[in-house]
């Protein structure tokens, strides 16, 4: 099975594309890759970024599936620009793309600090992909840049997400204190998942997690089943970088 990802390259392989590939792998899937954004950065973290030119990511797309294969799921992860959003969620809107499960991973910035997409508001630049998504990934931070304003518990969060037009966001708990709980917003229903939380800070994990989602629903795996193997898989490589 195959997932088409969308996202900016990490040179050191701790986030991005290559993050992304390593994670769709360890599920059982296989990864397409379309490079939205160059960035400099190392061990000692982000530097500057360029958004690769919204024509060419089409391209970029448009060869991947001159051939027989098709992809079954999709994640982006950084774009880089309104405009590349703009064009993936495009070329996702069409068919065959348009049928397979849509993870986004909103990227807003590096763990550094440094913004990572330009052209816009957040909300504003996103909201084409947002409405084709079936899934959501931001922290806390980035539903607060996509609300508009500050959250200051749980139930703000699950307010906030309901009026994002996604299909189900799973709201990451790893910013707040104490224990990590994320939560899985849908219409009419919040799932907890309660994690246990690692001394030390790796980068990535975002990547990851969305990548392996988004993998495992290529194969098959109910939403709330690959959300757990997912974290799954996080959490051992968490606890291979601490080693």
């Amino acid at each position: 099975m195959r997932v088409l990802v969308a996202a900016g390259l990490d040179p050191s392989g701790g986030a991005g594309l290559l993050a992304d590939v390593e994670a769709i792998e360890a599920v059982g899937a296989r990864a397409w890759t379309v490079a939205t954004a160059l960035t400099a950065q190392g061990p000692g973290g982000a530097r500057a970024f360029e958004p690769v030119p919204a024509r060419f990511v089409l391209a970029q797309i448009d060869a991947l599936l001159s051939g027989r294969e098709r992809p079954s799921a999709a994640k982006t992860g950084m774009l880089g620009s309104a405009e590349n959003a703009a064009a993936v969620a495009e070329a996702l809107g069409r068919r065959p793309l348009s049928r397979i499960p849509l993870v986004v991973d909103p990227v807003l910035a590096a763990s550094s600090g440094l913004p990572l997409l330009s052209g816009g508001p957040p909300r504003e630049a996103l909201w084409p992909l947002l409405v084709r998504a079936d899934l959501l990934t931001p922290n806390w931070p980035e539903l607060e840049a996509l609300s508009g304003g500050p959250i200051a518990d749980e139930a703000a969060a699950t307010a906030a997400a309901r009026h994002l037009p996604c299909r189900a966001v799973l709201v990451k708990g790893g910013h707040r204190r104490g224990p990590p709980v994320d939560l899985l917003v849908r219409a009419r229903r919040v799932d907890r998942f309660a994690g246990r939380r690692r001394a030390g800070t790796a980068r990535g994990t975002g990547c990851r997690l969305a990548s392996a989602i988004a993998g495992l629903l290529a194969r098959g795996v109910g939403l709330e089943e690959a959300i757990r193997r997912a974290k799954r898989y996080v959490e051992r490589y968490l606890d291979r970088e601490r080693g």
